[in-house]
């Protein structure tokens, strides 16, 4: 069983194997039930940053969105990075060295629960610049939340996000600096693409959709 398309035909070419596809799923959040502090700790505003919220490792390029966040030079949007990587410190702090060129990249560490859905709820848009994915679950969340996604045109983000991103290239700075930019520049007009983003989660990756799926699939064998 895999959970995306990406990951059958791989397998499928690969190792020669079948395999049958079950998307991962997410529970629809409740947003009157999150209780967290976490945007008066960071001093954060609604709407008033971007957010990556995943491990800090190469493959998922959080020093390419950095960097273009710097170099986009937006000032009235902050850049909060949301994680940990206790197995490549060396990383982490190179993460840390290229983000003292602005006040407003925030790292926090990982966060979970209440503080990991304030902060999806919040978020202006969500980034996920990743080079190689499967099917991230916090992008569904944040899709769940109704948020804007700037992300990596992989078949990963592809598959839970469809047609509604703006895409950037992996690995390109540039790419993202530009996306960051017409964000910035087109906000209120690309409110619809989180609300789209939502009806898709809703539609295609819940809870009762996945467990049946599995259901049939075990009846099935």
């Amino acid at each position: 069983i895999m959970c995306s398309d990406y990951q059958s035909e791989y397998f499928k070419k690969r190792y020669k194997r079948d395999c049958v596809t079950i998307p991962c799923a997410i529970n629809i959040p409740k947003r009157n039930e999150i209780n967290s502090d976490i945007l008066e700790r960071y001093k954060l505003e609604k709407n008033g940053y971007f957010l990556y919220l995943g491990r800090l490792v190469q493959v998922k390029n959080p020093d390419y969105l950095i960097r273009a966040y710097i170099k986009s030079q937006i000032k009235d949007i902050k850049l909060v990075m949301a994680g940990s990587n206790d197995t490549d410190p060396d990383y982490v702090k190179m993460l840390n060295d290229i983000a003292k060129e602005s006040d407003n990249v925030i790292f926090t560490g990982a966060v979970y629960n209440n503080d990991k859905n304030a902060l999806l709820c919040n978020c202006a848009a969500f980034c996920i610049p990743s080079t190689s994915e499967g099917l991230a679950i916090t992008l569904l969340e944040a899709m769940s939340f109704s948020r804007p996604v700037i992300a990596s045109d992989i078949d990963g983000n592809r598959e839970a996000l469809g047609d509604n991103a703006l895409w950037v290239k992996a690995e390109d700075e540039e790419s993202l600096c530009k996306q960051l930019v017409f964000f910035k520049n087109n906000m209120k007009d690309l409110e619809v693409r989180g609300e789209e983003n939502k009806v898709r989660v809703e539609s295609m990756f819940t809870w009762d959709k996945t467990c049946q799926r599995y259901i049939d699939y075990i009846e099935n064998i």
